[in-house]
Order: structure tokens, then sequence, then C-alpha cells
């Protein structure tokens, strides 16, 4: 399936609460659930002027909403980024968030100049680290106990891939159009 990037945009935010709102997405994520519209546009407001972040959704040549992904906390000094990533929950398990996460790194690494590209999943999120791993991130460390979501602590998995592990890929190549 070919997934098409594009910038997120206003016309995503009922979407991204339908999502936020779905256990497949809650359940594997730390959102402070029920998510609201106007929070969401609150939100919005804000990432709109945050040059320390970059979002986008990923649409089907029919125009279907696959997925959203983005950057968060770019640290231009120091070259990282945090990575995040929504499937549509009635899509999982269809090779998206691989493909996304694919594009995701190509665009963090060749547009944004990237030294490495991290993040966090729990412990117990198999399929989702899975897909991280066969990318080509390296587990750095497991954080135990670290986060408190449904009444108990969560060990959290520390991922990152580099740019050098990242030029090595056989997936990688270079990413320039989003719209």
């Amino acid at each position: 399936m070919k997934i098409i990037p594009r910038k997120f945009n206003f016309e995503d935010i009922e979407t991204r609460v339908s999502w936020i709102n779905n256990p497949s997405i809650y359940l594997t994520m730390y959102f402070d659930v029920p998510i609201s519209i106007e929070s969401t546009l609150e939100w919005y407001k804000r990432i709109k002027v945050d040059n320390f972040r970059i979002d986008f959704s990923f649409i089907s040549e029919t125009g279907e909403l696959l997925a959203m992904g983005g950057f968060t906390g770019i640290d231009y000094k120091n070259k990282n980024a945090e990575f995040y990533i929504m499937v549509n929950p009635d899509l999982q398990g269809k090779g998206i968030g691989k493909s996304v996460s694919l594009w995701m790194c190509n665009y963090g690494f060749s547009i944004l100049h990237l030294n490495k590209i991290y993040l966090y999943t729990d412990d117990n999120n198999i399929f989702a680290y899975k897909i991280y791993e066969k990318a080509g991130f390296t587990l750095e460390g497991v954080m135990r106990k670290h986060k408190y979501k449904n009444g108990t602590f969560q060990d959290r998995r520390f991922y990152g891939l580099l740019h050098s592990e990242w030029e090595k890929l056989l997936w990688k190549e270079m990413v320039t159009d989003v719209s």
C-alpha cells in the first residue's frame, strides 16, 4: 500500500481525537482519555508554532487517513528527536506502521539531518517493538516500572537508530516530497 505524507493539519483533528479515544491506541500510549476536540484544537494551536516538533498525516491514494506520526523534542544542537506513530485502529497489522516508520526515519536523517532518532514503547507492546527492531533500531535499555498505566507500573523500552546505522540499511532512500 502506498502512503502519501503531508503535514498534519486542521482537518485531521477529528480523526486524531477518535483514534486516541480508541482502546487500541490509548492502551499502548500515554494519553489522558477521553480526549476532546477542544483540547486537541488547543494542542494543534501550540504545535503549529513549535519549532521543536513536526507532525505528519499519512494518507492512501484514495485519501483515507492511514496513520499519524512525527518527531517531538527536536534537538537541533545535538541532532536528535523522539519519534512517534499512531496507525488507524481499523488498519493495524497491515504493514502501515512499518512503511510510516521507514519514511519517518528517511525524513529525519535526510531532511532534518538528525544524528539519532529515538523512541519509547511499552515492554509488552511486542508488535510495535518488533517493527522498530526490523527497521534497524537498537534496544538501548529498559526503564523499569517507568510509567503508571492501567493500575500498574509499566517497563518502557528505549530504542535508538543512528545516522551511521541508517546509512547501511537496505531500505534507506532519500525523501524530499511532503505536501
